[in-house]
């Protein structure tokens, strides 16, 4: 009679091993992604960064030649009406369009309007 054997066991990590393989891996695959990320964000901050900068230093420039152009309205409206009275046109008429622009971006400001445009968002995101 033959005798019964068990079959030789396959060879390779056990259970034991291949768990803690699998818990090893993914702290490391967590580790890396964080590495990633923290990275991401950084290389983000830094892009903004140098995009606030070149804005301001843009709006600094633009308002050199806000003054030049008004400075200049002002020579050409000299001739015409005086030193005194070219600048005084010029001043009012550049306050009445900074009053306007102002009121108009205060409109859009407005507390009602923008909770306006978030429920119509809402209601977007929803299909209504």
């Amino acid at each position: 009679m033959a005798s019964l054997t068990r079959p030789p066991a396959p060879a390779g990590p056990s259970l034991a091993d291949s768990l803690r393989s699998l818990v090893t891996d993914v702290g490391h695959l967590f580790r890396t992604e964080l590495r990633l990320a923290r990275s991401e964000v950084v290389s983000s901050l830094h892009s903004a960064m140098r995009g606030a900068i070149a804005v301001g230093i843009g709006m600094i420039l633009m308002l050199g030649a806000i003054f030049t152009m008004l400075g200049a309205i002002v020579g050409w409206l000299t001739p015409l009406l005086g030193a005194g009275w070219a600048a005084a046109a010029v001043a009012l008429g550049a306050a009445v369009v900074a009053i306007a622009l102002m009121a108009l971006g205060a409109r859009q400001l407005s507390p009602s309007r923008a909770a306006d445009r978030v429920s119509d968002g809402v209601d977007t995101l929803r299909g209504e």
